[in-house]
């Protein structure tokens, strides 16, 4: 019985597939969003410790607790 390979095992003659091309996108693409998600968290973990601009009033954010919530009735199947 043999193992099953790796992805990095491919022959030459797999590279030109396009399922192989696809798949070797498909990594470069993980690859370029995790490098740019490592670096958005060292910026912010540089950044955490400095004062957060005061918001606008405009623009300002208010927490509802559950009891505020408005009530959401859930719509019956069979009248639908």
């Amino acid at each position: 019985m043999t193992t099953p390979g790796t992805t990095d095992d491919r022959t030459s003659a797999d590279e030109g597939t396009p399922v192989d091309v696809a798949h070797a996108a498909g990594l470069d693409a993980v690859a370029r969003l995790h490098d740019e998600a490592l670096r958005l968290i060292a910026s912010l973990a540089e950044d955490w410790a400095a004062p957060v601009p005061a918001v606008a009033a405009a623009d300002e954010v208010r927490v509802l607790r559950m009891a505020e919530r408005p009530t959401v009735a859930q719509r019956v199947d069979s009248a639908a």
